[in-house]
């Protein structure tokens, strides 16, 4: 296949375009090269490919509105799988015209180079995924490196598919799209483990403070996730007694793991969407905030102070979320 190939294009997007697929961007491997970290890298996937294909699935806006978190983080997994089974789709069809090509799963992780915080936050995708996302011209990354999108903001999962095809790439979006700290800081405020930067010098720029603290976001993304799970089994195994054994194994825990292996899978990361929710980026949003649910989850001038060329905003925490059965647990 050979570069600027048109048809190639119009074959994707129109299969992207049956699958439900929102958005559909083009990066250059070469470019992804030298902007991510080694480990990062599509070269460790594979060094024969040129072009990723970068494709975004929003977030029903239903979900959105929704109080009930079970409900909506299994949509975000089936989000998940929809771009997975769309991803193959589309390597299929590339390796059917001539081309290699490679899915890459939103959620997919290999140990050996990476770790559950790479999927961080709200499960959007790899550092791969968003930056590629960036490069195509689909969005810019925000104060907790999510990728947001004029359409949608944050509210985007992202798979890819590596190809040998050389399409033409995308160019980047001229503007930030976050409004920063300073101006908005909404995502920083409703934090429940206070993973996102509050704190930053007067009027510095974006890239210099944008940031997580993954291990603290991953307490609420992934409530279920690999630490959760060890650490309920060696609670298991200290119990003193066969019958408190017995009642911690069948206990509401146990079950939630359970579920979260057996039913929710890619869901598994998509256990906290509370930055995603009060992002005021994105064509949606004005729809979106008019939800009883949603209305009030922060005032419009959050409560900050300003001292010492510093602006910190303090954190609210979600307005309508309470401790759930295994935040208790854990405290």
């Amino acid at each position: 296949m050979t570069k600027n190939t048109g048809h190639a294009v119009a074959r994707v997007e129109a299969t992207a375009a049956e699958l439900a697929i929102d958005l559909v961007g083009y990066a250059s491997t070469a470019d992804l090269e030298e902007r991510l970290d080694e480990r990062h890298r599509p070269s460790t996937l594979s060094a024969e490919t040129r072009t990723l294909i970068v494709l975004g699935k929003r977030t029903l806006r239903g979900v959105l509105w929704a109080k009930h978190l079970p409900s909506k983080q299994l949509a975000g997994g089936r989000a998940l799988r929809a771009l997975e089974f769309a991803a193959e789709r589309i390597a299929f069809d590339l390796e059917r015209r001539g081309a290699l090509a490679l899915p890459v799963s939103p959620a997919s992780l290999d140990f050996e180079k990476r770790t559950p915080g790479d999927l961080l936050p709200a499960g959007q995708g790899s550092p791969l995924l968003r930056e590629g996302a960036v490069l195509a011209g689909l969005g810019t990354l925000g104060l907790n490196r999510m990728v947001l999108t004029p359409e949608y903001g944050p509210r985007v999962f992202f798979a890819g598919v590596l190809t040998s095809a050389e399409i033409e790439p995308g160019t980047e979006l001229p503007e930030e799209l976050c409004l920063g700290l300073e101006e908005c800081g909404r995502c920083a405020a409703i934090c429940p483990a206070d993973a996102i930067p509050r704190r930053a010098p007067r009027n510095a720029g974006l890239a210099a403070i944008r940031g997580l603290d993954e291990r603290a976001c991953a307490r609420s993304c992934q409530p279920f996730g690999f630490d959760a799970f060890s650490d309920h089994l060696a609670s298991i195994f200290e119990a003193r007694t066969g019958d408190d054994m017995w009642q911690r194994m069948r206990g509401r825990k146990s079950g939630e793991i359970w579920s979260e292996m057996a039913m929710m899978k890619e869901a598994a990361l998509t256990g906290c969407s509370e930055c995603v929710q009060v992002c005021p980026v994105g064509r949606d949003y004005e729809r979106l905030r008019s939800s009883v649910h949603r209305r009030h989850d922060l005032p419009d001038r959050l409560p900050r102070s300003e001292a010492d060329d510093f602006v910190e905003i303090e954190n609210l925490g979600p307005q309508i979320r309470r401790r759930t059965t295994w935040e208790q647990e854990r405290r």
